[in-house]
């Protein structure tokens, strides 16, 4: 949605934590020209500096929090900046946990609070909130850090993760006996606890949400498309859908928590007991955010809105199936006419995007294949 008439500055302060998923939250202001983007960095050469929809690249090294408060403070006075707009975990922990460092405070978006952000992403601790608040979720045993669990009250397979990490999958396994669980613990040094789950059978779907104390204010729904690698990697084909009863689960969860601000929360369906499970919370935007504004809820925009006070309708998706870049080309692979559907490539994939704003995937490509190239050439 556009609001026309309104011009807004926006800061991203948080881009070295998660480049790639900065680009794609800039992707979302790609097609407004009443947005004009700043990303502030630390790295000289960042590849977003690149990208043709960023108003102004500032590089400012910090060496401490302190200082990097002090950059964000500087770099909102001298440009005028209206809202600040942190992305990933990392960045988002650093400023609840130090609000009182940030003159600018006022212009941050809509953000959880310090406590219920930490309930979120300890998956032990959310593990508690989902028992106590009786919401529906994967029976579970939480693991000390150097412990070693022989005697678990649960059926295998389970799932193995720690309680804390940034997604992708890392450090998660499925485990089929006590040989497996002794090999993970073996071949892992884990130093916060982690977190046993008992196996859905079922499939996986996501919610994406924009919240102000609670209430929904916009949200999607994604199912799992073909290529997901059983639930422990990212969604590359997923399906834009509407579930009643999904939703019911999904304002009760977000009401416990009082939740502000964005949030991508991972479900199973159980297919024996026909219900939905919460697996995870994640406090911040997530990967293929950009695929949401090609369904008309664009949640970085509908961000700015919320923290101006602009009033907006509840925000839903168009249901449509959607691929992004690594999906698009195991598509092309089984069907290469595909290429040919220049409709199906515009509304439903993230190829536009790329060919739109192509310079920061190009440069992160050449600065990847050189390291590459570098690092091989040192081995031998």
């Amino acid at each position: 949605m556009h609001q026309p008439g309104l011009n807004f500055s926006v800061l991203i302060p948080d881009s070295d934590d998660h480049k790639l998923l900065s680009l794609q939250v800039i992707n979302c202001f790609s097609n407004l020209k009443n947005v004009k983007i700043f990303i502030l960095s630390s790295e000289r050469n960042s590849f977003l500096r690149y990208s043709f929809s960023v108003h102004r690249f500032i590089y400012l090294p910090h060496e401490s929090d302190l200082e990097w408060f002090q950059n964000i403070d500087k770099t909102v006075k001298k440009f005028s900046i209206d809202i600040i707009l942190p992305v990933f975990e990392i960045g988002i922990e650093k400023i609840l946990e130090h609000k009182a460092s940030l003159k600018e405070v006022g212009k941050l978006c809509p953000l959880p609070s310090l406590a219920n952000f930490q309930k979120a992403i300890d998956k032990g601790i959310l593990y508690n909130h989902l028992k106590q608040n009786n919401l529906p979720c994967p029976q579970s045993e939480v693991i000390k850090p150097n412990s070693y669990p022989e005697n678990i009250d649960l059926k295998f397979p389970i799932i193995a993760k720690p309680v804390k990490g940034f997604g992708g999958g890392m450090g998660i396994r499925v485990l089929y006996n006590q040989k497996d669980i002794q090999i993970y613990y073996h071949d892992k040094k884990f130093s916060c606890d982690t977190i046993l789950q008992e196996y859905i059978n079922g499939y996986d779907i996501c919610c994406n949400v924009l919240c102000e104390r609670g209430e929904i204010m916009a949200y999607t729904i994604q199912k799992a498309g073909i290529f997901n690698n059983n639930g422990l990697e990212p969604l590359s084909v997923f399906n834009f859908v509407e579930d009643q009863e999904l939703l019911e689960v999904l304002k009760k969860l977000m009401k416990s928590l009082n939740w502000s601000g964005v949030a991508n929360i991972d479900f199973r369906y159980d297919e024996d007991q026909q219900i939905f499970k919460v697996i995870e919370l994640n406090p911040r935007f997530w990967r293929n955010v950009d695929a949401s504004e090609v369904t008309g809820v664009n949640f970085p925009y509908l961000c700015i809105l919320a923290t101006l006070n602009q009033k907006f309708d509840l925000q839903t998706a168009k249901q449509i199936d959607f691929v992004d870049l690594k999906g698009l080309v195991k598509k092309l692979l089984k069907n290469p006419m595909l290429v040919f559907n220049i409709t199906y490539l515009r509304n439903n994939s993230t190829l536009f995007f790329a060919l739109r704003d192509p310079l920061p995937m190009i440069y992160k490509f050449i600065w990847r294949s050189k390291n590459i190239i570098v690092s091989k050439f040192k081995r031998n």
